[in-house]
């Protein structure tokens, strides 16, 4: 009777082997869509479009897992230039911006991230990301706009940058830093 009885656990012990690897599909999951959207900002501080900033760290928040930000020496677009440029770090969802400049009373400053601000997996990049502030009472609302044709063949080129300069004088480009720096946009204008 033990015989039997063990046998009968021994079969039965198989069988459940046999059905339970049985029902598994052995494939790996999908992962379901890939990830076609840039970060997205959750959150700022200080807020976009303050007034009498007197802060020396930005922080963004945003919607998920950020890289490092990518050549932000050629990315990175600040108006006016500064002496020092900033230190911009990321670390998970967060991207910090710390001013090492002294910031001008009640001046307008405008950040513009280019192309250098992706998510980490599927590499997703928030072009144009542009942050401003002024450290007066009112944010510089004064426009400037026109267009740049090349001298040798009358073409345009949208790599170029403008800049204006306070001085008038024109060895101004090699003894100054430029006030203001905009890049050319696609349809060759700049603002």
């Amino acid at each position: 009777m033990k015989r039997i009885l063990l046998c009968f656990l021994i079969i039965i012990s198989i069988l459940k082997i046999v059905v339970l690897s049985g029902c598994a599909n052995m494939i790996p999951p999908s992962g379901g869509d890939r990830d076609s959207l840039p970060p997205l900002l959750l959150k700022v501080s200080p807020p976009d479009s303050s007034k009498n900033f007197n802060n020396k760290t930005i922080t963004f928040t945003f919607d998920e897992y950020i890289d490092q930000p990518q050549e932000i020496f050629k990315n990175l677009l600040v108006s006016p230039a500064p002496f020092v440029f900033p230190v911009v770090e990321s670390k998970l969802r967060t991207l910090t911006v710390r001013i090492k400049d002294t910031l001008e009373p009640n001046t307008t400053y405008y950040y513009n991230f280019g192309n250098a601000i992706k998510d980490v997996n599927e590499g997703n990049v928030l072009h144009n990301f542009s942050y401003i502030f002024t450290t007066g009472n009112t944010i510089d609302t004064l426009q400037l706009s026109g267009k740049v044709l090349l001298a040798e063949t009358g073409g345009v080129d949208s790599t170029l940058f403008v800049m204006l300069y306070k001085s008038g004088v024109d060895s101004a480009i090699i003894k100054d830093h430029p006030r203001y720096i905009a890049c050319q946009q696609a349809l060759i204008m700049f603002m």
